[in-house]
C-alpha cells in the first residue's frame, strides 16, 4: 500500500507532462529575427488540427474563415506531426512574412504567411499553402 502511494505522484506527474507536451505543439524554432507570439500561436493551431482557432484573429469575412478551415480540415483532418519554421523576415518594425513546412500522414504543406506587428501582436494579413516545394522556393533564397 505504502508503495502505490509513493508511485501514484510519479505517475501524475508523467501524465501532467505528457499531456502539456501535446497541448503546446509548436514549430521548430529560429531565433532570428525573433518570434512573435500571435504568429507563433497560429502556427500551433495548425499544427493541432485547431483550424477555426487559428483563422480567429484573421480579418477576412466568418464564411471566408469557415472555407478556409474546411479546406484545411479536408487536407489534414487531425493537424500535423511536425512543424519547421524555414525563414522569417520583419520587412519593417511593422510587418513581418514567414515561411514555414508542416507535415503529416504523408501530407507536406509549406505555408507563406504576412501580418502587421501591432505592439507585441500579429495581426494577420495575408497566408498561402501548397505541396509544392516549386512554389516557394524562390522566397528561401
Amino acid at each position: 500500500m505504502n508503495g502505490f502511494r509513493i508511485a501514484r505522484p510519479f505517475a501524475v506527474a508523467a501524465l501532467i507532462a505528457i499531456f502539456a507536451a501535446s497541448a503546446s505543439a509548436k514549430c521548430t524554432q529560429i531565433d532570428v529575427p525573433e518570434p512573435l507570439r500571435g504568429l507563433e500561436q497560429f502556427k500551433g493551431y495548425i499544427v493541432e488540427g485547431k483550424y477555426k482557432l487559428a483563422m480567429l484573429d484573421f480579418e477576412i469575412s466568418d464564411t471566408a474563415k469557415q472555407q478556409l478551415a474546411g479546406g484545411l480540415e479536408a487536407l489534414a483532418p487531425d493537424g500535423f506531426t511536425g512543424c519547421t519554421t524555414i525563414k522569417r523576415a520583419r520587412q519593417s518594425d511593422h510587418f513581418i512574412s514567414e515561411v514555414f513546412m508542416t507535415e503529416g500522414d504523408g501530407t507536406v504543406l509549406y505555408w507563406t504567411i504576412s501580418g502587421q506587428i501591432v505592439g507585441s501582436s500579429f495581426r494577420m494579413i495575408n497566408f498561402t499553402y501548397n505541396d509544392k516545394f516549386e512554389e516557394i522556393r524562390g522566397l528561401i533564397y
